[in-house]
């Protein structure tokens, strides 16, 4: 008997590719299966769309939040395996349903591996950056088998896990809250390299801009929730903790080096003060931004030593991440490392630090573009 699957789609309004995914998962061969999808203030052509395919759709007025579809669809679903995938993530292997619950008969919860699409510098930077989540993911799915966070545009877990830890709460990020869950139960983690997704890139800088403002916030929140137990984790597994903070956030240490010690007094009181405000202030992001590289090149050009232990450490960042590409299948281009670690690295460090300022410091937790 084969096993049932729930793919379960949260939308607002319904992206430009949710459409040509669920033709994917209605098309798929893998015979018990259902797909339920919740779109609130559905653009009327996806609706119309969505009323031809053979899925479950439920269209709801109003923004009522990702969390609430995902509640709404999770009762009208009935499968043994719940497969969650974002409205704009994209299916491009065949036999995707049957490979997924191959992968999935060793663990309980198993993200899935996410490429990303796109063109330009933008998406070059986001790709490795994925790369590096990805190999996150899989080094702790081998060494110690369980999850911290999730990357929820592409996951499953099975029903029986899924009740264990209680589901989605009204947490933000939903998605790492349930993951840490997930650790915190013991349930087995898998990474599931194939078939993986593609995730699109944000179409320009200032979509990221945004995006990564909302991630700096929640990852800050995340943070607050559960500094306990991410505490006792650091402190049972040190060392795997930080080569994983050095692989996603690779150019963090030369940048708090650069930033904090060989800075003169009042640039640092400077940068500090921008940063403070614009943590409150999300506008004045891009003047921190501006006043950090500013301080970054005055740094450069003054201290030689810190040049050459910069491009030290950009010469162990590189070939760290090329063994791992190597591991992991990527291609990589050594402009686009260059910009990933001087320039874009730096970028969203920044806005994560704002987002921890606004959490921590000024006891802000609303995030805007979300109910």
């Amino acid at each position: 008997m084969s096993i049932s699957i729930s793919v379960i789609i949260p939308s607002f309004r319904g992206s430009p590719y949710l459409i040509e995914l669920v033709k994917k998962l209605v098309e798929d061969d893998y015979e018990s299966k259902e797909v339920v999808v919740v779109v609130d203030n559905p653009i009327p052509e996806v609706a119309e769309e969505l009323r031809k395919q053979s899925v479950k759709t439920i269209f709801r007025n109003g923004r009522l939040g990702r969390v609430s579809a995902l509640l709404e669809a999770f009762k009208q679903s009935s499968g043994d395996l719940l497969i969650f995938l974002d409205d704009d993530v994209s299916i491009v292997e065949d036999n995707f349903l049957s490979r997924i619950v191959e992968s999935m008969k060793g663990g309980e919860i198993g993200e899935i591996m996410k490429r990303v699409g796109g063109k330009g510098l933008l998406a070059e930077a986001v790709e490795y950056e994925f790369m590096s989540f990805n190999y996150g993911s899989f080094t702790l799915a081998r060494k110690i088998g369980r999850c911290l966070g999730l990357n929820g545009a592409a996951f499953a877990i099975w029903r029986s896990a899924y009740e264990k830890i209680g589901g989605f709460r009204y947490k933000f990020p939903d998605d790492f809250d349930l993951g840490i869950r997930s650790y915190l139960a013991g349930l087995r983690f898998n990474f599931i390299s194939s078939p993986y997704v593609v995730n699109h890139a944000p179409p320009g800088w200032r979509e990221w801009f945004k995006q990564r403002v909302r991630w700096g916030i929640g990852a800050a929140l995340w943070v607050k929730d559960n500094w306990r137990n991410l505490l006792k984790i650091v402190v049972e597994k040190p060392s795997l903790i930080l080569l994983l903070l050095f692989i996603i956030l690779p150019s963090v240490t030369p940048f708090l080096v650069t930033i904090l010690m060989n800075t003169l007094l009042e640039d640092r009181i400077i940068w500090l003060g921008f940063l403070m405000l614009s943590s409150f202030f999300t506008n004045l992001l891009p003047f921190t931004i501006v006043l950090s590289y500013g301080l970054f090149l005055k740094i450069l050009l003054l201290f030689t030593k810190t040049l050459i232990a910069l491009l030290s450490s950009f010469t162990v960042f590189s070939i760290s991440y090329y063994m791992i590409a190597r591991k992991m299948g990527y291609r990589l281009r050594l402009s686009g490392l260059a910009f990933l670690y001087f320039v874009y690295s730096p970028l969203w460090f920044t806005l994560l630090l704002s987002g921890f300022v606004r959490v921590f410091v000024f006891r802000k937790y609303s995030v805007e573009g979300r109910p």
